[in-house]
């Protein structure tokens, strides 16, 4: 497998043990880094500002001897990794039109294709700022061949969408004054962001560490690669710097859209026990690596403007990655940050709920409502649609009462759900009725002349239909707003009924998916006292929430058995996880069903939860029921969108009801040949 066809690129953010001033050894301890880099399937591997001499020479930069070092040391590096398929980033000091400047030499098999010169600081008083003049492609001693040179340059790898820039503003080490290592901010680079276009942009750094200044380096990266949406590199000096006054820890980290994707404070070389002994083995011949495979195509920034950019393209490389290196994310809807943090991921659901609820609150009262009216089935869809009217009503300083919960049993509902349901919404105050629906139907049924044990589509949609009937009328009688149940899952897969669960005057649950209604189920029972002042009652209300997210998903359309759920959504269409899955990649990229599956396999078979064919099998359902059902959404009801996607008509979403899934189907056919 070439991962490069996928739009993934290996990147490799490198500190090197370094000796201050010792250029020879540097340079070697640089060979081997990029060598082993190399080995571990990198495209290309990123060291720190000023690597090949350390970044804490001093005044010794403006010292001929060191900066003649440096660059013949660099071209030695570049002629030692030729044979190497692998781009190299090295810092190094360099003298050029009567200053000198902490630049970055970008190099590949034998080549020298740019240099970069990064920003000076306030606390420098020996690298000049670059000022952008000097612009230019210049001849010097390190190749026979002109060297692009200037801040403006875009690098492009030849035929692939794997470009980057270099910025990042590298701050004497041995100058910074206290007020500089207080403040301890990465300074923005070089290369405005918003003007190139590039899938990565590097930053090397060569500035004193602090106590948390990992936490905001981290923080820093996060952000701007979550505004920019592509990859933020940046990699900072490490062992082997002065400390005469600071230290430089090689803090480093590789962001992908707000996301992590690999990181490291800088200490994992060095082992603390419990008796207090240091252990600083191979401080002196390792070089520390972190590697991730970006994905050059996620979210997307291919369309930017790069004009005010130089191109500067590299003969492609050949890939040799077979597995991933990127974290697993079975649940993309929800990130990773939030999952592994408690505090995190309260706030997250509360933000998620609050959002329902402020948007429903708006739709009462902007119409003038005091009642609203749903359909309760002991389901977490209705689950949480109560909860938000609840909450809503709150929100309006209405009573509990003013939501009236129905719910109407049929031909497969059991004792389990009805009772869930029941005695959920009687715990919470509501207003609650029972009406059956199953004499209805039976008239129906003759009216229409269907066999009433015929169990079909018409048998299964004319119950959903009846329900959405007595539902609108109840609330036309109430003057209530009827509040839809329905979720994005279903609305992706149109797992709804036409006109019956499908439409709603409002839906609070349009734009949460089938696998985040568990949590937000879960966020919501995790604060009883919002909705029960008694004490006493939580624990009856815990069990009860508890029993409905254990629940199996149903319509509960066809005949029970013995009062056991026979309708078991997931037999028919696969598991939520993986259609979620699906739905997450189609509404926040253009990926193709190969990358999709690529991904899911990634993510899923590592944990043998599923094979390649059975995340296939699910592929063909949720691409051939997504193409084939647009017409449901195409007339739904207004919901809220809190972040996750939206299918409304009236937003981003645009496909037209006639689109043909043929192409997407082809190409899941030749994936089943593989």
């Amino acid at each position: 497998m070439n991962i490069h066809d996928y739009g993934f690129y290996r990147v490799a953010a490198i500190v090197p043990p370094c000796a201050v001033g010792d250029c020879t050894g540097n340079a070697e301890r640089i060979i081997g880094a990029l060598r082993k880099s190399a080995e571990m399937g990198a495209d290309i591997a990123v060291f720190p500002a000023l690597a090949l001499t350390s970044a804490s020479c001093g005044t010794f930069f403006e010292h001929r001897s060191l900066l003649n070092a440096a660059e013949d040391r660099l071209a030695y590096i570049v002629r030692q990794t030729s044979m190497e398929p692998i781009i190299g980033v090295v810092g190094f000091p360099f003298f050029f039109s009567g200053n000198i400047y902490s630049a970055v030499a970008v190099f590949s098999r034998g080549t020298i294709y740019g240099i970069v010169p990064l920003d000076g600081t306030a606390h420098s008083h020996v690298f000049s700022v670059y000022s952008g003049r000097e612009s230019s492609t210049i001849l010097t001693g390190l190749q026979n061949t002109a060297i692009p040179f200037g801040s403006d340059l875009l690098f492009e790898v030849e035929k692939s969408r794997f470009s980057f820039v270099i910025g990042g503003s590298p701050k004497n080490i041995q100058n910074q004054s206290q007020a500089g290592i207080k403040d301890g901010s990465p300074a923005t680079g070089s290369t405005p962001l918003t003007v190139t276009g590039a899938a990565l942009y590097i930053e090397p750094l060569a500035q004193a560490s602090f106590a948390g200044s990992f936490t905001e380096l981290c923080r820093s990266a996060a952000a701007r690669s979550k505004q920019e949406r592509n990859t933020v590199l940046f990699v900072n000096a490490g062992w082997g710097e002065s400390s005469t006054d600071t230290v430089c820890a090689g803090e480093r980290g590789i962001y992908e859209n707000g996301e992590l994707l690999a990181a490291a404070n800088g200490f994992e070389l060095s082992s603390f026990n419990k008796t207090g002994d240091f252990n600083f083995s191979g401080y002196e011949d390792e070089a520390a690596i972190t590697l991730a495979d970006m994905d050059c195509e996620a979210p997307s920034s291919l369309g930017r403007s790069s004009s005010v950019c130089r191109r500067i393209v590299i003969p492609a490389i050949p890939s040799r990655g077979v597995l991933l290196v990127r974290p697993r994310n079975p649940n993309p809807f929800i990130p990773l940050a939030v999952q592994n943090n408690e505090q995190a991921w309260e706030s997250f659901f509360s933000q998620v709920t609050e959002l329902q609820a402020r948007g429903l609150a708006k739709r009462l009262y902007h119409t003038g409502c005091k009642k609203t009216v749903l359909g309760i089935s002991g389901g977490l869809d209705s689950t949480l649609a109560l909860f938000i009217a609840i909450l809503a009503s709150r929100m309006l300083r209405q009573k509990a009462d003013s939501v009236t919960a129905i719910t109407m049993p049929g031909f497969g509902t059991t004792d389990r759900t009805k009772s869930n349901a029941l005695k959920l919404a009687e715990l919470l105050g509501c207003t609650v009725l029972t009406i059956p629906i199953e004499k209805a139907m039976l008239q129906h049924f003759a009216d229409i002349e269907h066999p009433a044990d015929l169990c079909n589509t018409v048998y299964e949609n004319a119950q959903a239909r009846e329900r959405t009937q007595i539902l609108m009328d109840k609330a036309n009688q109430l003057g209530a707003l009827l509040v839809g149940t329905g979720d994005l899952s279903e609305s992706a897969l149109g797992w709804e009924t036409y006109n019956g669960d499908h439409m709603s005057m409002y839906n609070v649950n349009a734009g949460i998916p089938k696998t985040m209604l568990r949590h937000c189920i879960d966020y919501v029972a995790a604060y009883p006292s919002v909705f029960l002042p008694d004490g006493d009652k939580h624990t009856e209300f815990r069990a009860i929430v508890q029993d409905i997210l254990d629940t199996p998903i149903s319509p509960e359309l066809l005949p029970a058995q013995k009062q056991v759920i026979t309708q078991k959504t997931e037999d028919i269409l696969g598991p939520y996880e993986l259609h979620d899955f699906f739905l997450y990649y189609l509404l926040h990229t253009d990926f193709s069903p190969a990358k999709i599956l690529l991904l899911a396999e990634h993510c899923f078979s590592t944990e043998q939860r599923y094979n390649r064919q059975q995340i296939l099998g699910c592929m063909r359902i949720f691409y051939r029921r997504l193409f084939s059902q647009q017409f449901k959404r195409s007339c739904a009801p207004d919901g809220v969108q809190v972040g996750f996607g939206s299918f409304s008509p009236r937003g981003a979403w645009q496909m037209p009801s006639d689109m043909n899934a043929a192409v997407w189907l082809a190409e899941l056919e030749k994936l089943s040949e593989v």
